[in-house]
């Protein structure tokens, strides 16, 4: 009995204890309540919302004020309601920015706004406004928002008139550096502004608002042009598209370009229908295209073509008449062998397409088909007549006007002749003729004589046989060019003189002067051997290679001594010495660059001597050349001395190849002498059959007379 009183004691009070915090929590959440519904920020002006959290009776203030009077503002609001509430203040105070800048840029990019921003509201306002733009807005106490606003929302309207621009507002002051495209939006952007600002505007007019325009007059193949172009448009394109010259093109360059592009468009295809008019007027404007003149018929027609492809909205007002200009009926063909280039006015009716299809090539650009005939004149028999005989020509020309008919040109033959003029009998009586006849080939024979001379070069005269020209002449010879005069013929065979020419190309450099005469089928060679070859061995040799009348003597002994020429085959400047021309070098000599130089010479010419004796062979006679211009350069311009040996090996015995080495060195040392070589720093020496002289630092010994040069600048 006492266990279970206890235990109901225990349960009451346990009840007791239950229905009392239930009780206190309900009395609790009643006052919470309470308060959650008094305790507001109603009817106080906040530049930024404020939070406010309430558990029990305490009651949290959280958020951005813009100064401590304002958070004082908001307590006191706050303890209106008395002690039943416990207040805690978390608000922070926005910093105050100054000077207060926002900064505000339009350009291709769009806009941006950067600076400061007095709420997250008026942030987000601006965000909006600008749409995909850029706003890097930091915020800051220092400013109205409402003013703020306000100013931001003029700013941006400003800026839209502006094709760019950068605006900064910074406290009180306002500057704006901006470009307009027109006199308008400069002013409407002005307007837009900002108001209670100490403002400092710069906008840059890109045009002065007149309307773009385009004003042409043709008249006598010239056109006159005045007018306005956006820019990227080209004045240029006026006479370019017409295709006439301009007397006078002033036309004004527009800053701005053709936003919409109507004008562009229009102005192109005026220009193209206007290309068609010979005498006319074109006016275009931004919505209008007004075009005068005097066409063809064809012209017309693509005059149409062009200006079906204006704007939508563009108007046309055309007054364009099919017209004759008044001038003659004339017809000019010029045949060059290949092509038949026609251009002229012809009557109407005439198939000139028909008349010219026997023709390989034609061109007929310049060519005018009239829309009137010439009477009763028979246009098409005249034009078949000469047309026929034109094509007959080498080459020629054919002028048919009202009543005559003339040809004139090249003619290969008297046989061809003949046959052209019979073409030419069959055109209508009503056409007078005349013509004038070159013949290429008179019946007579080859006959033309080659010149040629060391210094001013080849000439060519006469006539040429069938397939022998000055190109290839040239070529054969391999010099850069021929004076010519010559004719070719159509007879007579080049096989032969091609021949004899490429044997003589080979000698060309051997010859001061020479002549090559081709008469009756007969070749015939007199010319003067260059200085330093005996004119006896160069006959000789030529004769080896064909049989042809052929006269050569030596060269003259001149006493201009010292005197410079360029040659006209290798294109050398060249200095005359006694016995020779020889080549002039200019680098500063050393022993290795001098030893290189005559090594290279060495290789390149043909330096060797006749068989098992001392003379040397025609051919050496270059060589001999080259050495002696280039050792006396080394000489004349160093210290240097040279060894000139000569290594033989033709005899029997090493006495005999000594005996002949020595005297092919002394010879070779006595010829460089002859032409012009001071020979006191140069010395003949004959090894025989021995090891040339360092022979591991040799770089080249000619392997026919084995000949080296031994450079040294020991005195």
């Amino acid at each position: 009995m006492a266990f279970r009183t206890k235990i109901g004691l225990i349960a009451f009070c346990v009840g007791l204890s239950a229905l009392g915090w239930l009780a206190y929590t309900s009395w609790l959440d009643h006052v919470e309540a309470r308060i959650v519904q008094r305790v507001t920020l109603d009817g106080l002006e906040l530049a930024h919302p404020l939070q406010i959290s309430v558990n029990g009776r305490v009651v949290t203030v959280s958020g951005l004020v813009n100064s401590e009077a304002e958070r004082a503002r908001v307590l006191r609001h706050l303890h209106a309601h008395g002690p039943v509430i416990t207040l805690v203040d978390r608000m922070s105070v926005l910093a105050e920015a100054s000077p207060y800048v926002t900064h505000l840029i339009r350009d291709a990019r769009g806009l941006r706004v950067s600076g400061h921003a007095p709420s997250r509201a008026a942030l987000a306002a601006v965000s909006a406004q600008i749409g995909s733009g850029d706003a890097d807005l930091q915020l800051a106490a220092g400013i109205s928002e409402v003013w703020w606003r306000e100013a931001m929302d003029r700013a941006i309207k400003s800026l839209s008139h502006l094709q760019a621009g950068t605006l900064r507002l910074e406290d009180s002051q306002l500057h704006l550096t901006a470009t307009a495209r027109l006199p308008d939006d400069a002013q409407a952007a002005r307007a837009a502004l900002p108001l209670g600002y100490d403002s400092h505007v710069e906008i840059e007019v890109l045009d002065d608002g007149q309307p773009f325009e385009l004003s042409v007059q043709l008249s006598q193949g010239q056109l006159t042009a005045t007018g306005k172009f956006p820019a990227g448009v080209l004045p240029q394109i006026v006479p370019e598209e017409i295709g006439r010259p301009a007397r006078s093109l002033r036309i004004e360059q527009a800053r701005i370009d053709d936003a919409e592009g109507q004008f562009t468009q229009a102005v192109r295809v005026a220009l193209r229908a206007m290309a068609q008019v010979q005498l006319g007027q074109l006016d275009v404007s931004q919505d209008r295209i007004e075009i005068t003149g005097m066409v063809s018929r064809a012209g017309l027609l693509r005059a149409e073509r062009a200006l079906r492809k204006r704007p939508a909205t563009t108007e046309l007002v055309r007054r364009l008449e099919i017209y004759d200009d008044g001038q003659p009926f004339y017809l000019l063909a010029e045949f060059d062998g290949a092509e038949v280039q026609i251009r002229g006015k012809i009557p109407y009716g005439v198939d000139l397409s028909a008349l010219t299809s026997g023709f390989e090539a034609q061109r007929s650009e310049g060519l005018v088909q009239a829309e009137i005939t010439d009477g009763p004149r028979d246009w098409s028999g005249a034009l078949v007549a000469g047309l026929v005989g034109l094509r007959e020509m080498q080459n020629g020309r054919l002028m048919v006007a009202p009543g005559s008919l003339h040809l004139s040109g090249t003619v290969t033959t008297p046989e061809i002749q003949a046959k052209i003029e019979a073409h030419l009998s069959r055109k209508p009586a009503e056409f007078l003729l005349t013509h004038r006849f070159d013949l290429v080939d008179d019946g007579t024979p080859p006959d033309f004589t080659l010149a040629y001379d060391a210094q001013s070069g080849a000439r060519l005269s006469g006539k040429l046989p069938m397939g022998l020209e000055t190109v290839q002449i040239a070529e054969i010879l391999q010099v850069p060019s021929i004076e010519n005069t010559a004719r070719v013929g159509l007879i007579g065979r080049a096989g032969f003189t091609r021949r004899v020419l490429s044997v003589l190309s080979g000698w060309l450099r051997h010859f001061e002067q020479f002549e090559l005469h081709y008469s009756a089928g007969r070749l015939a060679l007199k010319g003067v051997a260059e200085p330093g070859v005996a004119p006896e061995d160069l006959a000789a040799a030529l004769s080896s290679h064909f049989v042809i009348a052929t006269e050569i003597s030596a060269a003259p002994q001149v006493a201009d001594i010292g005197a410079e020429r360029i040659h006209a085959g290798s294109g050398l400047l060249e200095r005359r010495v006694p016995g020779a021309w020889v080549p002039v070098y200019s680098f500063e000599p050393t022993a290795a660059r001098c030893s290189a130089a005559t090594s290279d010479i060495l290789k390149q010419e043909d330096l060797s001597f006749a068989d098992g004796l001392e003379r040397f062979d025609v051919n050496a006679a270059l060589a001999l050349a080259r050495l002696a211009g280039l050792i006396g350069h080394c000489l004349q311009n160093s210290a240097l001395r040279v060894d000139a040996v000569d290594h033989s090996f033709s005899k029997s015995s090493e006495a005999e190849n000594d005996q002949l080495s020595q005297a092919r060195a002394t010879a070779l040392v006595a010829a460089l002498a002859a032409r012009g070589l001071p020979n006191e720093r140069i010395h003949p020496k004959g090894l025989g059959d021995r090891r040339p002289h360092d022979a591991q630092q040799l770089p080249f010994v000619q392997p026919a007379d084995r000949i080296e040069f031994i450079w040294s600048d020991r005195p």
